[in-house]
């Protein structure tokens, strides 16, 4: 065998199996089983895969290898190797073995081939080959699984004991390790946004717009931030730029996907992992595979409990922010009627009851209204620093989420292969946050209703695949079908200081220090509560899309891909003044402060007014009169359409060389202002939103060196973006509410390098670094007229060209390294790694204001691993995170401005402690 070929064989084995002796028990036991086999003659491929499936063991091959064979196919009762050999006999084909049981099968060059390849009758396996390589993982961006160095697209991934290792447990930890992807929040913790090359945000259902960066749990749209969701999986890969000829959403940015394990088929096996650390950190999770009937139907079941303190506390109430408290279950279903009939169903339910907040005053505007009350507060906050705080609300944040889906694959031939993606969601939650992060009641959200929810969504995806693959033809081609809709209203409870006039402004009611014992207030501001008792949105997105690959040659590739993308939007809301606020008016004329009939004019006009009927009312020249429950229900809608494309040609030079060259179009709805709706109606230019346009061009080259014993890895991607029609926030625009508007034209250039070096056995030297420049080239904000009954005064447009965008630190990189430590083999395996991560400053919001851009960082991790404890399978692992305490920030809320104060939350302090985890 040539060392070509030996390195390869050893990739292949590394990107499928662990190397422990449990795992290599376990393969061994089901390769050894005697069972029955079916598998008829006929393509090489499907040869292979029937095998896999019907002896519940992976096994690894390149298509450009098997593509042109045929296989006589094998019946009867023999044991896995044996089947196996029939399989590939007279091929050419070898197959390979490591120390884990894991399976390879490769082609060797004609002068190998009749020394390789063993006779069929013969029961032993093959020799077993030295792991030695750079480990490869298999992903599937391109909805087939591949090696992700055989792909044509920049691609992070990472292994579900890369996520234990690396301690990555929502979005915020992966940014670390990850090119080109940051993740920062609002004043809610929970509420991660995916930036990836500068394209992201969220949007809002029912206002349209939408995610520019998609994440999947097995291959369904759906949220992957927060907490609960990086457990159990076969891999977490992270796809960058325009994504949507091939699958799912169309979007801009790139995607997320969640593999999960899904289950094996004969065979009992699963893990046990429980973590303690300070703060109180309890961790457990764990999975149990159960086969039901031999190569027909198994089970998976896996959970997820996290809870920890928090690391922020409220010095009045003594109130722990920012702590851990959800726990996630997982069901699998892997029911494979027959050879040709893949059908995996998932149930997952995820909770979340946590106390958020934590949120610290960092600046105040002294040209804002309530600077002079705001200043006391800031210099108290300054004083205690970022590790406690005080605030006005009891922050919380709460979530249930339940998603079922269906998966279901139809090889209808060796070349055709139907599938069929069907989803259900629930998504459920409620915050309560302190925007103004002080005791004083200025800007307070309170959550929903009691029993009810800010987010109630009710989610269906239907999406329907055909590929056609002869080897040197691809075609894939589907239909993509999501609706959305609130199945019970949405409620709101807020507070913001009561105005002297109520509805009719007249700045904040300010009560001197001698009265405030008196009104049961603890400080000069009457907290008015503003209750929104409805709102429902909805949803619709359809699709069609197509992508070709084309083998010109067996080395060279050439693909094209096309979308059409129709998106409607739209939704009601209602909202009134708590009557109960302005009973304080009342008890000023009790106290003699103002006089009865003052008392009762306020009174009469603003308890119960509805607010939207007012500022109405009030823009036509009329005293608002409508009272709840007898509100008008403000509608908005919207729609919006485009195209997402691709073109690309790649270039296999060699087998450990891959070159690519791709352009992409991008599409993200449009969106609606629903606060424009109210006061100057849906024609008004302000309401709607253009759709954003990405076009970009991407070069890429992956490649895998061999320098005698050292071993290398270098993956490179540089681009170029063209960015039109970006959808911006426009802060405190209206009536106090942000609106979503349009900068004209920017663009984003950079560079992403992941690399891997094994320069002796049992060290292993890692690095990604990603460069990315991303500027507006022409930004003039929209100028706002006076609007008089939304209390709102004109607004200039302002040029902020050259600016750079928000959420994309220029420079971004980490080093890892690993020493495996001399023991007796008996003993088991020990590591020591570390990480560290860094990356620089980044801009939250294009207005210059204090603040405004979150300072660069650089977080040291560290980990000892002692693995197969003592010969039993029972891993030990003692870490660090953040070991060197930097304090950071992982959220923004830039109100300087217009509100008059930004504040922010910081991220995770040093932790330590053990994790012991126990397979069977």
């Amino acid at each position: 065998m040539t060392g070509k070929h030996r390195f390869l064989v050893a990739a292949a084995l590394a990107s499928n199996c662990a190397t422990t002796p449990s795992w290599a028990q376990a393969r061994t036991e089901t390769v050894n089983r005697v069972r029955t086999y079916s598998i008829a003659p006929g393509s090489m491929r499907a040869a292979l895969d029937a095998w896999s499936r019907q002896a519940g063991t992976p096994v690894l091959y390149r298509s450009d290898e098997v593509d042109a064979l045929r296989s006589r196919g094998v019946r009867g009762k023999l044991d896995a190797m044996a089947a196996l050999r029939a399989v590939v006999g007279g091929s050419g084909l070898v197959l390979h073995r490591d120390r884990s049981g894991a399976i390879a099968v490769t082609r060797m060059p004609v002068a190998d081939r009749t020394a390789a390849v063993a006779p069929v009758a013969e029961p032993t396996a093959a020799p077993a080959q030295e792991d030695d390589s750079i480990g490869d993982i298999v992903v599937t961006a391109r909805r087939t699984a591949e090696r992700g160095q055989r792909v044509p697209v920049a691609i992070t991934a990472f292994s579900q004991d890369a996520i234990r290792e690396k301690g990555i447990n929502n979005g915020t930890d992966l940014q670390n390790f990850t090119p080109s992807l940051s993740v920062v929040g609002d004043v809610a913790r929970n509420q991660e946004t995916y930036t990836i090359r500068g394209m992201g945000g969220t949007g809002g259902p029912g206002a349209g717009s939408g995610p520019g960066v998609v994440g999947y749990f097995a291959e369904v749209p759906t949220s992957v931030s927060g907490p609960g969701n990086f457990y159990d999986l076969a891999s977490l890969q992270v796809l960058k730029g325009p994504q949507g000829t091939l699958f799912g959403r169309n979007t801009t940015g790139g995607a997320v996907l969640l593999e999960p394990q899904r289950p094996r088929m004969n065979r009992v096996e699963g893990y046990v992992d429980g973590t303690i650390g300070n703060l109180e950190r309890k961790s457990v999770q764990g999975a149990l595979n159960v086969p039901i009937v031999d190569d027909m139907l198994a089970i998976r079941v896996a959970g997820q409990l996290d809870q920890r303190e928090g690391y922020v506390r409220d010095v009045v109430t003594g109130r722990d922010y920012l702590n851990r408290n959800n726990f996630s279950l997982r069901l699998g279903i892997q029911f494979d009627p027959s050879a040709t009939i893949s059908n995996y169903t998932a149930v997952s339910y995820q909770e979340v009851d946590e106390n958020g907040g934590g949120s610290i005053l960092l600046a105040v505007n002294p040209a804002r209204p309530y600077a002079a009350l705001l200043q006391p507060y800031l210099a108290a906050q300054q004083a205690r620093g970022v590790r406690r705080t005080a605030l006005s609300v009891p922050t919380f944040e709460k979530a249930k989420n339940f998603l079922v889906l269906n998966n279901t694959e139809w090889r209808v031939s060796d070349t055709f292969t139907l599938k069929n993606i069907f989803s259900y969601a629930r998504t459920r939650s409620t915050s309560a946050t302190d925007r103004d992060s002080t005791t004083l009641p200025i800007a307070d959200l309170l959550g929903a209703y009691p029993g009810s929810w800010n987010n109630n969504l009710r989610t269906i995806t239907e999406e329907v695949q055909a590929r056609y693959d002869n080897g040197t033809l691809r075609v894939q081609a589907g239909g993509f079908f999501l609706d959305q809709k609130t199945p019970a209203p949405l409620t709101f409870a807020t507070v913001n200081p009561l105005q002297a006039g109520g509805i009719l402004g007249g700045g904040p009611l300010l009560i001197p220090q001698p009265l405030q014992a008196a009104l049961g207030l603890t400080s000069p501001l009457v907290p008015a509560l503003t209750l929104q008792p409805s709102a429902h949105v909805d949803g619709h997105s359809k699709a069609a899309y197509a992508q070709v690959q084309y083998k010109i040659v067996p080395t060279l590739t050439a693909t094209a891909g096309f979308r059409w993308t129709w998106d409607e939007f739209g939704g009601d809301i209602q909202s009134y003044q708590d009557p109960a606020s302005y009973q304080v008016f009342n008890r000023l004329a009790a106290l003699g402060i103002i006089n009865p009939a003052q008392a009762a004019q306020i009174v009469g006009l603003n308890a119960g007014l509805c607010v939207y009927d007012a500022y109405r009312a009030v823009a036509a020249g009329r005293v608002p009169t409508l009272k709840y429950p007898n509100c008008t229900a403000a509608t908005f809608r919207g729609t919006s359409n485009g195209p997402t494309w691709q073109l690309g040609l790649d270039w296999q030079a060699d087998p450990q060389t891959l070159l690519y060259a791709v352009s992409r179009r991008g599409y993200k709805s449009g969106a609606s202002n629903p606060i424009v709706s109210l006061f100057l109606g849906e024609d008004h230019p302000l309401f709607a939103v253009k759709p954003e346009q990405v076009t970009d061009a991407e070069v890429g080259l992956k490649r895998d060196w061999t320098f005698g014993d050292v071993r290398a890895r270098t993956n490179l991607a540089a681009f170029y973006t063209w960015y039109n029609d970006i959808q911006v926030i426009q802060r405190a625009a209206i009536a106090g509410s942000d609106i979503l508007t349009n900068a004209q034209r920017a663009r984003v250039m950079g560079l992403e390098f992941e690399g891997m070096l094994v320069p002796v056995k049992g060290v292993t030297l890692g690095a990604t670094y990603s460069y990315n420049s991303a500027k507006y080239l022409q930004y003039d904000t929209i100028a706002i007229p006076a609007i008089p009954q939304a209390l709102t005064a004109a607004q200039p447009s302002r040029d902020l060209a050259g600016t750079p965008f928000s959420f994309v630190p220029k420079h971004k990189y980490n080093l890892t390294a690993s020493l495996d430590l001399p023991i007796p083999e008996q003993e088991g395996t020990l590591q020591l790694s570390g990480n560290w991560s860094y990356q620089t400053s980044q801009r939250v919001t294009p207005e210059a204001q204090p603040f405004d851009t979150i300072a660069g960082y650089g977080l040291l991790n560290v980990r000892l691993d002692w693995r197969e404890v003592r010969g039993f399978p029972l891993d030990l692992a003692f870490y660090g995170t953040n070991i060197l305490d930097r304090a950071y920030r992982v959220t923004a809320n830039p109100s300087y401005n217009n509100s008059g104060f930004i504040g922010s939350i910081y991220g995770e302090p040093a932790q330590y402690g053990v994790q012991l985890r126990y397979r069977f």
